[in-house]
C-alpha cells in the first residue's frame, strides 16, 4: 500500500546555495515569463546564492503570499521550470524547490495600523490572499470559513502526499501573524448573511467559496451506494489521514475495483488516493481525447507510473447494480453532429463494453454552492452560477458595489496560482475601492 507521507523533501541550506549556483542570472529570465504572476525567480535565486535570505523572501513576498503552498503544489514544470533555458538540456533550475526553502524560513510578520475592516468569505487560496494582502496594507481582515478547520480546498482537496496539512496550517498561522482573524465554522448565508455583514461595520467583501457543489454524472444509477463524487471522497480520505475520523469511515475498501470518471486535476488526485488506500485497481475514464486532458503533464505522468490506467474518448453510459455498484456500461465517444446539427461528443456504435467495478468516484467539475446570492441582495451570476465580475472600475467586483469575487466561484475550476493571482488583483482594487470611497477607518 503506497504512504501518505509527503513525496518529495526539501532542500536543505547547503543543497539549495548549490542549486542557486547553478542559475544563469539570465538577463531576460524566461523563469519568470512562464510564471503566471510573474514571481521574481531570477532574484531571489541570486538572494540565495548570496545567502541573503530576508531578500529573497521579499521578493517572493512581492507577488506571492502562499509560498509554502505554492512550492508543493503549482504545475511548475508546465510554468516557471518548463520555461528555464536549462529544461532545453534536461537541467532546469529546481525553482519549486528553492522557492519552498525560503517560504519555510519565512520570520513573521505583524501589523499594527488598521484602515478599515473587510470580510473575506472562504479560506482558500483566493481568501488566504486577499486577506493576507489587505493585513498588510493595514486593514482588519476576517476570513469566515463554513468548516470547522481553515484552509478550504488546499486542505480539504489536495492530498497529503501532495500538500501535508502541516504546511498548510503553518501557511494560515503566517496569515494570522499579519493580523488576520479567521472564524471558522460561520456559513455565511445561513449563519449570517452578507447584508448582515456590513451591517456590521465591513466596509467590503471578498468572496473566495470556491466550486464546492459537484456535477452530477446524469447517467441510470448514478444514485447507487458506492458511485461517489470526488469532492466528497478526498475530503472524507483527508479527514481519515489527518485523524478526525476514523478508517472505517472510508468510502473506499482494500481491494476495490475503482473508475475515476474525468481526468482533470481533482480526478488525478481520487485515482492516486485510491491506491494509496489499497485500490487493486483504478482505471480513469475521459470523454476528451489524451490531448485534450486538463491534469497537468506532470500529474499524468506519475499516476501512469503509479499504476493507475487511462481510457480516453470513453465515458459512462450507465452505472450497473442493482444493490450497489457492481459494473458500468461504457462507449467510445467521438465528434459528431446532434439532431440540431452542432458538433457534440457523442457515443459511438459497436463501442459499448461492460467493466466489472465496486467504486465510482465522478469528478467532471464543480459549481459554485447558491447560498450566499440567494440570501443576498444585488449579487448576479451567469446561467451557470458563477457570480457575475467586472474588470472596470474595480477589478473583481460583483453587481452590487462593494462585494467583490475572483477564484472558482467566478469560473471554472482551475490552479491554485491563479486563484491567487486574482486574488491579488482583487485586493489592490478593494484598496483602491475603499481609499477612493473614503471608508478607511481611523481605528
Amino acid at each position: 500500500m503506497l504512504s501518505f507521507e509527503e513525496l518529495e523533501k526539501g532542500f536543505t541550506e547547503e543543497e539549495a546555495i548549490a542549486e542557486a549556483d547553478r542559475c544563469l542570472n539570465c538577463k531576460n529570465p524566461l523563469c519568470t515569463s512562464g510564471c503566471p504572476i510573474e514571481n521574481r525567480i531570477r532574484d531571489f535565486i541570486q538572494a540565495i546564492r548570496a545567502r541573503d535570505y530576508d531578500k529573497a523572501i521579499e521578493y517572493i513576498n512581492e507577488r506571492s503570499n502562499l509560498a509554502v503552498i505554492c512550492a508543493r503544489v503549482c504545475p511548475h514544470t508546465d510554468q516557471c521550470e518548463g520555461a528555464c533555458i536549462l529544461s532545453r538540456k534536461g537541467r532546469g533550475i529546481r525553482i519549486s524547490k528553492l522557492e519552498r526553502f525560503l517560504a519555510d524560513k519565512e520570520m513573521e510578520r505583524l501589523l499594527i495600523k488598521s484602515k478599515g475592516k473587510v470580510a473575506v468569505i472562504g479560506s482558500g487560496p483566493a481568501g488566504l490572499t486577499v486577506a493576507a494582502i489587505l493585513a498588510k496594507e493595514g486593514y482588519r481582515a476576517t476570513v469566515f470559513e463554513a468548516r470547522s478547520v481553515p484552509g478550504g480546498v488546499l486542505r480539504h482537496g489536495i492530498p497529503e502526499y501532495r500538500l501535508p496539512n502541516e504546511m498548510v496550517n503553518k501557511q494560515i498561522d503566517i496569515v494570522k501573524n499579519l493580523g488576520v482573524r479567521i472564524e471558522t465554522g460561520v456559513v455565511v448565508g445561513e449563519s449570517i448573511t452578507m447584508d448582515q455583514l456590513f451591517e456590521m461595520g465591513y466596509q467590503a467583501a471578498f468572496i473566495g467559496t470556491g466550486t464546492g457543489l459537484a456535477r452530477k454524472l446524469d447517467a441510470p444509477g448514478e444514485d447507487l451506494p458506492g458511485c461517489l463524487q470526488a469532492i466528497y471522497f478526498l475530503e472524507t480520505i483527508n479527514l481519515i489521514v489527518d485523524g478526525s475520523l476514523k478508517k472505517e469511515d472510508s468510502p473506499l475498501e482494500p481491494g476495490d475495483r475503482v473508475l475515476v470518471l474525468g481526468a482533470g486535476n481533482v480526478a488525478i488526485d481520487a485515482a492516486r488516493t485510491s491506491l494509496r488506500i489499497g485500490a487493486s485497481e483504478v482505471r480513469v475514464l475521459d470523454i476528451m481525447d489524451e490531448s485534450h486532458r486538463r491534469c497537468s503533464d506532470k500529474e499524468y505522468e506519475e499516476a501512469l507510473h503509479e499504476g493507475v490506467r487511462f481510457h480516453f474518448q470513453t465515458s459512462i453510459l450507465e452505472i450497473i447494480g442493482p444493490d450497489r455498484v457492481r459494473a458500468a456500461k461504457v462507449s467510445g465517444f467521438a465528434p459528431a453532429p446532434d439532431e440540431r446539427g452542432e458538433v457534440r461528443l457523442l457515443p459511438v456504435a459497436g463501442t459499448e463494453e461492460r467493466i466489472q467495478c465496486d467504486k465510482i468516484i465522478v469528478a467532471i467539475g464543480q459549481k459554485p454552492f447558491a447560498r450566499i446570492v440567494s440570501t443576498t441582495t444585488g449579487i448576479q451570476t451567469n446561467e451557470q452560477g458563477y457570480v457575475i465580475t467586472h474588470e472596470a472600475p474595480y477589478y473583481g467586483m460583483t453587481t452590487r458595489e462593494g462585494v467583490f469575487a475572483a477564484g472558482d466561484v467566478v469560473h471554472e475550476p482551475k490552479t491554485v496560482i491563479l486563484a491567487m493571482r486574482e486574488g491579488r488583483r482583487v485586493a489592490e482594487a478593494i484598496d483602491r475601492y475603499l481609499q477612493e470611497k473614503g471608508l478607511r477607518s481611523s481605528i
